[in-house]
């Protein structure tokens, strides 16, 4: 029972004890300190005046602000602040008292920056109070954006290029648009904004543009902008579109180029920068010293035909280049050498004439000696070839564009034999020199061995030392020479040249004979006494002109003289002088042509009649054999009298092979021999009236008179 009782006791005063406390508690509630009022995020720009807000009911404690949790003072003058003060006033309202500490920060600065709080301390009868933590955030413009210390900003056509801006020391950091020629650039931007450990930012802002030759000289803008400002700081450049050399290339020729010209190249066209630096290449191989705007050909040749002349111009951009592929014109030109053709008769031949030209050549055959044209077409083939079908052929090749000359060349069809050699039987070298003997073969086809013997013994060079041998081939044969170094009198003597080929073969003996060679001292002797004799002559033709100028002077003409010389003027020649004329002219032509001579093989023959309008005579010295131009025609007979004088045989061609040497007399026809008509101041001849000389024109003449004859040839 008492345990009942006792545990009951203890329950009511446990329940007073709480009923106590929380009447206390509502009491104390009822009357203690709070807030009516409390500051707020707050955001204020630089210089600016801000005011936080702080009232508080029955205050009984101490009120102060901290910033960043450090007391700033509970006077409301905040004497450690100067910019700092805490305002306002005290309202009673219902019995309540209410303050307000309101915290005011005039020209405010970035050290401002931070959290605030208002709170009051607390006694014994109430508690302390604190506010929400609030932030003011003070803004600050930026520095003027800048984009590089250049008014203007190099950029490459064509090619992306970065344009950036930077604007420093904003807060909150610079906003960066960009602006070209006033409209906003919204592609290819990128921004980025740093953070430092005084709060401030700084802001970078790229863009990427890609220029053209237009936008050269527009203008480029970056706006800087934060809520510090009012308006937006600007800064701008002016582009300067760089871009390699754009070249445009020409030439002086109006027409189409023709071989010989002279042709000048040039370059142009716009470049920034513009200090370019030429460069010429043909087929892509740079031209030396070709370092100007311009390249010369003074005189272009047809192998630039087809070819590519580059100008190339680089700055430090870049390089660019011009081509032009060249067209010339030019005239026909004969490819490779001639192909002559060696045939059996009744074989086909087909003569082949290769020429080029731009524009291609137009090609005619005709046979020599003959006019009319025989083909038009680069081959000329003869189904069966006869014996008149033999002989040179001239290929023509002519351009279609006026100005270029025509080329022609000798094609020759011949007929295959055994060869025959046209050398000299007598050849001459000097004792000590050097000593080359010719064996000039005419063989179609070509000869398979040349041989050279001396004493009949075939000459080994190897072994010989002194002797070699060269060759020269030709259109229808081979020009073989043995060479011997120093000759010796042992040299002097016969050599024999046989020559095959595979239709027969053939042998001349060459005798070497030795050369007379005139001294040195007579050689400089002669040198002095011409000389002498010309200065000689000089002298007596001054001192002749000089008397001859003061005879004049010293001469009057009287009026019988000026009489005989009107008459002399005025007559016509006298019979005097005819005859002397006709009788000169008949003494020369009985000088050349006598009744008696040596053939050209050592046998006396007929009267050699020789005139300078004939071509050719028969053995009986008859009228000569002109052919359907007027002119003289060799016939096979005389070929063959004339070159054939060792061996007989058929003619290969109507060809006469010429060489730069001399020929021999036997090589020549009788009628070829002549002779031209001497001057009127030729030496005399006494023997024109010699009984024995047999005048074959006499008949056609008119009598010599020898006296007048005298007179006229010492004229």
């Amino acid at each position: 029972m008492m345990e009942y009782y006792g545990g009951w006791q203890k329950m009511i005063v446990q329940i007073w004890l709480y009923l106590s406390l929380s009447l206390l508690i509502i009491a104390r509630a009822l009357g203690s300190q709070q807030f009516t009022a409390q500051p707020e995020n707050t955001t204020t720009t630089q210089n600016s005046t801000v005011v936080l807000q702080c009232e508080v009911k029955n205050r009984q404690g101490t009120l102060q602000w901290t910033r960043n949790r450090l007391g700033l003072g509970t006077v409301r003058a905040l004497p450690g602040f100067p910019r700092y003060s805490m305002v306002g006033g005290t309202n009673t309202i219902g019995g309540d008292t209410i303050e307000e500490y309101n915290l005011k920060i005039v020209d405010v600065q970035l050290e401002d920056d931070g959290e605030y709080r208002c709170q009051v301390t607390a006694t014994e009868q109430t508690q302390g109070i604190i506010t929400n933590k609030i932030t003011l955030n003070v803004q600050l413009p930026p520095d003027a954006p800048q984009m590089g210390d250049m008014s203007t900003i190099a950029v490459i056509q064509g090619s992306p290029t970065n344009v950036s801006c930077q604007a420093n020391n904003g807060k909150p950091g610079a906003e960066i648009t960009w602006y070209q020629e006033g409209v906003r650039i919204t592609h290819n931007v990128f921004s980025r904004t740093m953070t430092k450990a005084n709060k401030r930012a700084d802001t970078l802002s790229v863009v990427t543009i890609v220029a053209s030759k237009e936008d050269a000289g527009k203008k480029i803008e970056c706006r800087a902008n934060n809520p510090a400002l009012r308006q937006p700081y600007k800064a701008h450049a002016i582009l300067d579109v760089q871009y390699p050399p754009s070249l445009t290339m020409a030439h002086n020729i109006s027409r189409q180029i023709r071989e010989y010209d002279y042709v000048r190249f040039t370059c142009t066209g716009t470049a920034n920068p513009y200090n370019i630096q030429w460069k010429w290449l043909h087929d892509g191989v740079v031209i030396a010293g070709s370092n100007q705007n311009y390249l010369d050909i003074p005189s272009i040749k047809r192998d630039f035909h087809q070819s590519r002349i580059t100008c190339e111009g680089s700055n430090a951009v870049g390089s660019t280049r011009a081509n032009e592929i060249l067209h010339i014109q030019y005239g026909p030109r004969f490819i490779g050498a001639p192909q002559h053709v060696a045939v059996d008769l009744g074989d086909p031949a087909t003569l082949v004439c290769n020429a080029e030209g731009n524009p291609e050549p137009n090609i005619l055959w005709t046979k020599q000696d003959y006019y009319n044209p025989i083909s038009t077409s680069p081959s000329l083939h003869i189904p069966e070839v006869e014996a008149r079908d033999l002989g040179t052929y001239i290929c023509t090749a002519t351009s279609l564009v006026a100005g270029f000359h025509e080329v022609s060349r000798e094609i020759l069809l011949l007929q295959k034999g055994p060869p025959k050699i046209l050398s000299n039987k007598n050849q001459y070298a000097a004792t000590g020199a050097s000593a080359k003997l010719e064996c000039l073969v005419r063989s179609v086809p070509a000869p398979t061995k040349i041989k050279w013997e001396r004493n009949n013994v075939e000459i080994v060079y190897a072994k010989s030392g002194r002797y070699s041998e060269t060759e020269d081939p030709l259109a229808d044969g081979v020009k073989h020479m043995l060479q011997i170094i120093q000759v010796q009198e042992s040299d002097f003597g016969q050599y024999n040249c046989s020559v095959e080929n595979a239709r027969g073969s053939d042998l001349i003996t060459i005798t070497l004979l030795e050369k007379d060679i005139l001294p040195l001292s007579y050689i400089i002797g002669g040198i002095v006494g011409g000389v002498a004799l010309i200065f000689l002559i000089v002298i007596v033709f001054v001192i002749y002109h000089r008397y001859k100028a003061s005879d004049s002077d010293s001469y009057a003409e009287t009026d019988s003289n000026t009489e005989i010389k009107k008459r002399e003027k005025t007559e016509s020649p006298s019979d005097f002088t005819k005859s002397t004329l006709m009788d000169q002219w008949r003494q020369d032509l009985n000088f050349h042509c006598p009744t008696d001579y040596e053939d050209l093989y050592g046998q006396k023959g007929k009267q050699q009649c020789t005139v300078s309008t004939v071509e050719s005579t028969d053995s009986n010295c008859n009228e000569p054999k002109l052919n359907s131009s007027g002119y003289g025609t060799l016939t096979s007979d005389n070929y063959i009298n004339a070159y054939d004088h060792h061996n007989g045989g058929p003619l290969f061609s109507d060809y006469v092979h010429r060489t730069d040497e001399a020929l021999p007399a036997e090589r020549f026809e009788n009628g070829y021999n002549t002779y031209g008509t001497s001057s009127f101041r030729s030496a005399s001849r006494t023997d024109f009236t010699n009984p024995d000389y047999t005048d074959p024109y006499s008949s056609r003449l008119p009598p010599a008179d020898v006296n007048t004859a005298k007179l006229a040839t010492t004229v």
